[in-house]
Formats: C-alpha cells, structure tokens, sequence
C-alpha cells in the first residue's frame, strides 16, 4: 500500500500539462526560436550553431517525456489493479525515465558547450522555463476568455 502512495505522488510531481491539439506547433516552434534568439542574445552564426543542436536535444527529451508520460496515464488507470511487483517495477521505471533525462541533459550541455559560450548556455536552462511559464500563462489567459465569453455572451459583438 505504502509503495502504491510513493508511485501515486511521483506520478502527480511528473505530470506534465498537456496542451489541447488546436494549439499550432509551428507558431508555438516560431515563437520559441524568437523567444530563445532574444533571450539568449544568438548572434546569426552562434544561432546557425545552436538550433540544430538544441532542436535534437529537444527531440530525444521529448521521446523520453511521452514514454514517462504514457506510463504515468497507464498507472493513473490501473494503479489499484497492479501487484505490489508491478507497482514497484513501474516505480523503478518511473526512476529510470528520470535518470535517462538528466543523462541526456548532461550530455547536451556538453555539446551546447562546444557551440556557445558558458554564459549563454546557463541561460538556456533558465529561458526553457520562462518560455514554458510564457505559454502556461498564454493558455491560462485564453482559457480565461472564454469562460468569460461564455457567461457574458453580449460582450461577443
């Protein structure tokens, strides 16, 4: 039972939101090039540099976060049904996700290295969540507006 809990407040800390399938990945992609470019300040040969870089890191994360995210919905699902065996396994799976993503993360600063300098690759880290808290809020204030049309449908003029 005790480990049933664990897997339950790991499984709540790593979910991630997801974002409805109306929201178009190439204006969120365009926006993110835009958002990073300033951010970080690239100068055009440092950005030819670091997009291709930073677009495969970003890639292999993401395949890493579906496979975690996909065994999170199925424990949210089936959790009560599982052996404790099975629990554990998922738990420790759960883990190994985790630990893959920071081997990866540690292996791109490396290559973010050789491409920028030590300063703007800190800042990457930092621009990845303020980009993310960008579009959390973005999508809050849309949702926002609907409800708001939604009860004041006179306002739609």
């Amino acid at each position: 039972m005790r480990q049933k809990l664990i897997i339950a407040v790991i499984i709540m800390v790593l979910a991630t939101p997801l974002f409805s399938q109306s929201i178009n990945s190439d204006r969120i992609e365009a926006e993110k090039i835009a958002f990073f470019t300033k951010k970080l300040d690239l100068s055009p040969e440092e950005a030819r540099k670091f997009w291709p870089v930073y677009n495969d890191f970003t890639s292999r994360k993401d395949k890493i976060i579906q496979e975690r995210n996909g065994l999170i919905r199925y424990l949210n699902q089936n959790l009560n049904n599982l052996s404790d065996k099975e629990v554990e396994e998922s738990g420790d799976k759960l883990i190994s996700f985790i630990l893959e993503e920071a081997e990866l993360t540690r292996i791109y600063h490396e290559k973010f290295k050789e491409v920028l300098p030590p300063a703007k690759v800190v800042k990457i880290y930092s621009t990845e969540v303020k980009f993310k808290t960008m579009l959390l809020n973005k999508l809050r204030q849309r949702r926002e507006q609907e409800a708001f049309r939604r009860r004041n449908p006179a306002t739609m003029r």
